[in-house]
């Protein structure tokens, strides 16, 4: 495999990871070109008549061949963009979502909207996973002081080294443990508590997409019999933590915002809920303001 340019690599990558039903072959062998080249998008153009390095050729090969297997793209390359910040990710953590870039967006307008003196304020990241969540919330809100909780210690070792990457790690407290517990334990509260939690129905784990299902962490997708244990727990322990006023957002699967609605009205009498729905229309995100 001499004397192979860039461009007739790529060309025969698509056609291999195509062969492998793997979608959009040719953008995927792209991307993972230039993750091996090290180049952007608009220099990565530039070089597509270039001999590949012998060296470079095998690692580029390496890369298809795993993502042919079902490793997604980001595991492979290490990395995801959220909130316009790139993450570093790996198989401990759950790859963060567009649809999660809602409830970041959402929390921090209403931030803006309840504290416009820009006041100091606590905030809970309950199962922070690669600290997405927290970390873009750090970066865009220098007032916030967080604790980001998560039951993998492995997952919290990604979300440190995220925090660490993007200068925010002196303002992010990582504890492990279940929920809320950490918090109940040391008797704390916070003015927000924000989460994005796993909310797959047991039952439906096994007909996600393969790459999700086979390589993401299971402890991140699973939420129970009917997808909602978390949120119950969540909810649950609401009355103890969460001051007044105060902020409440959650990420939701399809058909589940209702629902979670029902148990923030419980837990939090007389608050404000919002339900409000991502790109495609679905419900994608519940806020609580409690008076």
């Amino acid at each position: 495999m001499n004397n192979v340019t860039v461009k007739e690599a790529l060309a025969g990558a698509s056609s291999f990871l195509r062969q492998h039903q793997i979608p959009n072959s040719l953008f995927v062998a792209e991307v993972l070109m230039r993750h091996v080249l090290g180049l952007s998008r608009s220099r990565f153009y530039t070089v597509l008549a270039d001999e590949l390095e012998p060296e470079k050729l095998d690692r580029f090969w390496e890369a298809v061949k795993r993502r042919a297997a079902g490793e997604p793209v980001q595991y492979i390359t290490g990395k995801q963009e959220f909130y316009g910040l790139d993450f570093g990710v790996n198989p401990s953590v759950l790859i963060p979502r567009p649809e999660t870039e809602i409830l970041v967006e959402e929390i921090s307008r209403r931030i803006l909207q309840l504290w416009p003196e820009k006041e100091p304020l606590t905030l809970i990241d309950v199962g922070t996973g690669s600290g997405a969540i927290s970390v873009a919330l750090a970066v865009h809100h220098p007032e916030l002081k967080i604790t980001a909780t998560d039951l993998s210690s492995d997952a919290l070792h990604t979300a440190k080294q995220n925090a660490r990457r993007h200068g925010v790690e002196q303002r992010i407290r990582f504890i492990q443990g279940n929920l809320l517990d950490p918090l109940l334990e040391n008797g704390e509260q916070a003015d927000i508590i924000v989460s994005n939690p796993p909310y797959i129905p047991s039952g439906e784990i096994a007909t996600l997409d393969v790459q999700v299902r086979e390589r993401e962490p299971r402890m991140a997708l699973d939420g129970g019999e009917d997808g909602l244990q978390c949120y119950r727990r969540i909810t649950g322990d609401l009355p103890s933590v969460l001051k007044k006023p105060g902020l409440i957002g959650f990420e939701v699967g399809m058909g589940q915002a209702e629902a979670v609605a029902a148990l923030l009205h419980d837990q939090c009498p007389g608050s404000q809920v919002d339900i409000i729905p991502d790109l495609a229309g679905i419900d994608r995100v519940v806020i609580a303001t409690t008076n």
